[in-house]
């Protein structure tokens, strides 16, 4: 399998963040019922900014505040993700970035979640430039366990919550995955490979439902 280089430009932390702290974190896991159903709590230290790149524009988007609606079209492309400059404390340790949707086929019957929407570990931070207010930039030049897979909900299916955890990577992470990346867990990954808790997290909406996109002014 050929390594990916996943590389987030560097973006004012007043824009990424001002939405996105770990207690706004929390608290929309909370509220959007992703506590209990991917975690059993959720306690971050840390906002996890996740950016796309839109097709054929350039421009970005980034998940701000948790929660945020997408289309598929502009989730084409694997997201990039950063944290804050000031992690210094974190400037030598190892992460794990998973994306994972708990809604499939449909929420009312998630037979299919987990949908295991990519997996990688070996991101490390980004050397950040001098200037406060920059937020430091998660590389992995290693092969992701799990590529990224585009979100693609059935168009009869109420939004689903697409989900990102970063983790810190213990010293005996895998460097392959042979379960299927339906019906995944998370959770139970987590506790296997001694991950511990969620550093940080973040979700995005997304719907192809023809209905659910003209009640979000997507249409």
């Amino acid at each position: 399998m050929r390594g990916i280089l996943f590389i987030l430009p560097l973006l004012p932390t007043a824009f990424v963040y001002a939405e996105n702290t770990p207690g706004s974190a929390r608290q929309a896991f909370i509220q959007a019922g992703l506590v209990p159903d991917v975690l059993s709590s959720f306690n971050p230290v840390l906002p996890l900014d996740v950016t796309y790149t839109i097709p054929g524009t350039g421009q970005q988007k980034a998940v701000a505040p948790p929660g945020k609606n997408f289309t598929r079209p502009q989730t084409l492309n694997a997201p990039t993700w950063s944290i804050p400059s000031d992690s210094r404390h974190l400037a030598h340790e190892t992460f794990v970035v998973a994306m994972v949707d708990p809604d499939a086929p449909t929420p009312q019957s998630p037979t299919n979640a987990q949908i295991r929407h990519f997996l990688g570990g070996n991101f490390r931070l980004q050397s950040s430039p001098s200037e406060p207010g920059v937020g430091a930039a998660l590389v992995n030049i290693t092969p992701a366990l799990s590529e990224y897979r585009q979100p693609t909900p059935p168009n009869t299916s109420d939004p689903h919550r697409y989900t990102w955890l970063l983790y810190r990577q213990p010293l005996d992470f895998p460097t392959t995955i042979s379960s299927n990346v339906t019906n995944f867990n998370i959770s139970a990954f987590a506790q296997e490979f001694g991950l511990g808790q969620p550093l940080a997290g973040n979700f995005m909406t997304l719907s192809t439902n023809p209905a659910a996109l003209a009640a979000a002014g997507e249409s």
